[in-house]
């Protein structure tokens, strides 16, 4: 009896090991995560499966870090000293930028081990079907086979964007926390909205144009919606194939020669890329990229 009991605990820790292996982004409740996703995050073939491989797909693409403390922007202007005053600024924003990139981290690696799988020709459970179709949705991918071309089209997309590219431009957009539409709006980085209401009607906007400097709720939604806005917009395609080819070649993304891909966020093009890109030397110290 003990030498059968001694055999299955040994047999059951194996199972949970290879478990834990196989589904590493599982979590405990991970619908009690779904509310930190925006709605374009929301995997959108949840309802084609079962509610076991339902729970499966919502920790595959919940973030594996929980939502930081949504502060009220703080006063940067009253900070005097320029090191501080900078120093603080990224400090208000490193946790929401961390926080984007892990989740793209945890997607991007099932998508490697997927791919693997793939070249190994495993066929594709319903549930990673579902994984791959739904991520095709959120960044926008335009693919209609879950193939080897379709998971490289999403590998464009699914990466991160390095801190100092991320830090630099939120500096850059809002005077360093200083703008009204920072201060009023979390609007760290320029973005426009289209729809009557979104935001703020820009004092010097060019009669017949109906954007608005758009406002979020919170910081969280701001970076959040900075990196959808990269990672799927299509006049970033060259910023996402500068990224693929930097890491297949250096294995890190520079912050710089991300920066090359920015020409078309603002009209002033390539004056652009050049301040954006003197701002990340000259605040390197102050931003952590390892």
């Amino acid at each position: 009896m003990k030498l059968w009991f001694s055999y299955f605990g040994k047999t059951l820790l194996l199972l949970l090991v290879m478990l834990a292996a196989a589904y590493p982004f599982l979590k405990e409740d991970p619908v009690a995560e779904v509310h930190e996703l925006a709605a374009w995050q929301m995997p959108s073939k949840l309802s084609a499966l079962d509610s076991a491989d339902q729970k499966k797909l919502l920790a595959r693409m919940t973030y594996p870090e929980r939502m930081p403390d949504l502060d009220p922007v703080p006063d940067f202007a009253a900070i005097k000293d320029t090191a501080k005053r900078k120093a603080a600024f990224f400090d208000y924003l490193q946790p929401f930028i961390d926080r984007e990139n892990s989740r793209l981290q945890k997607l991007r690696q099932q998508l490697l081990v997927l791919q693997q799988q793939q070249a190994q020709g495993q066929a594709f459970s319903l549930e990673e079907f579902a994984f791959i179709y739904s991520l095709f949705d959120e960044f926008k991918v335009d693919a209609t086979e879950a193939d080897a071309e379709g998971l490289k089209q999403l590998l464009l997309r699914v990466d991160e964007i390095p801190d100092g590219l991320v830090l630099n431009q939120a500096a850059k957009e809002s005077g360093w926390g200083s703008s009204r539409f920072a201060i009023e709006g979390f609007n760290f980085f320029g973005q426009w909205c289209f729809k009557e209401g979104c935001g703020f009607v820009p004092s010097k906007r060019t009669p017949g144009r109906y954007h608005e400097v758009a406002k979020f709720s919170d910081i969280a939604a701001s970076v959040n919606a900075y990196f959808y806005n990269l990672n799927t917009f299509y006049v970033y395609d060259d910023l996402r194939a500068i990224r693929a080819q930097v890491r297949m070649e250096e294995n890190a993304i520079s912050a710089q020669k991300l920066a090359l891909g920015l020409k078309r966020y603002s009209e002033r093009g390539d004056q652009y890329v050049l301040e954006i890109q003197t701002m990340i030397a000259s605040n390197s110290k102050l931003v952590d990229e390892s």
